[in-house]
């Protein structure tokens, strides 16, 4: 089976209860396969149960920590693109209450994407670990970024022990068991993004947020 990010070989990482993790060792991504994933309607009964809204204080106060980041190191931010910002653009209205003009795509619930437009800060919240196709996926958030614009990533990255993946670890690891999570990425995987596309990392808290710079030549 290859990797659906870098298309190289991919191993079995272990079997679970429901479903099996294969492993990636180029580009480090684990990843389910095609044949556990949700249909398209059960996935999005899913997405419907999270209680994404403004009501939700902790939902709001993790996104204002992420904009507090977002401002401290990628200067004059004008415009964004949220990409996958599900039922609710919750993230959409705090932006825009800084002073960022801000778009949305979710494939599921909005769908238009903005073709033809690049944005100073494409934003992906709580997203890239649903990726069916991490590649396709990926490529086209990376394009949206207008030149020397940026790219904020937050998922949970995947738990290690001294440095390399720990079966143990995994399996205890609450954030697999979601059945529409279904890729999963560490610092190895976002070094090799910044190579495959022309990017720099900016910030890696190594736990859940990346910051990545676009390079002028892509």
């Amino acid at each position: 089976m290859n990797c659906p990010l870098c298309n190289k070989t991919a191993k079995l990482f272990l079997k679970g209860e429901n479903r099996q993790y294969e492993i990636c060792n180029n580009c480090g991504l684990i990843f389910v396969p095609n044949k556990f994933h949700l249909n398209q309607k059960s996935e999005v009964e899913r997405y419907r149960e999270h209680e994404n809204s403004l009501n939700n204080t902790g939902y709001v106060t993790m996104f204002m920590n992420k904009i507090s980041l977002i401002k401290d190191h990628c200067p004059k931010i004008k415009t964004a693109l949220d990409f996958g910002c599900g039922y609710e653009p919750v993230l959409k209205t705090l932006l825009e209450k800084e002073k960022i003009e801000t778009e949305i795509y979710d494939p599921n619930f909005f769908p238009n994407f903005p073709i033809n437009k690049t944005f100073d800060l494409v934003i992906s919240t709580e997203t890239f670990e649903h990726f069916r196709n991490p590649m396709d996926d990926i490529k086209k958030a990376v394009n949206s970024i207008s030149p020397s614009g940026f790219l904020a990533v937050m998922t949970r990255f995947y738990p290690l022990e001294q440095n390399k993946p720990c079966k143990k670890s995994f399996t205890e690891w609450y954030y697999q068991r979601d059945p529409t999570h279904i890729a999963f990425y560490t610092s190895k995987t976002f070094q090799w993004l910044t190579k495959k596309f022309g990017l720099s990392i900016i910030l890696d808290n190594g736990f859940d947020f990346a910051l990545f710079k676009k390079s002028l030549s892509k």
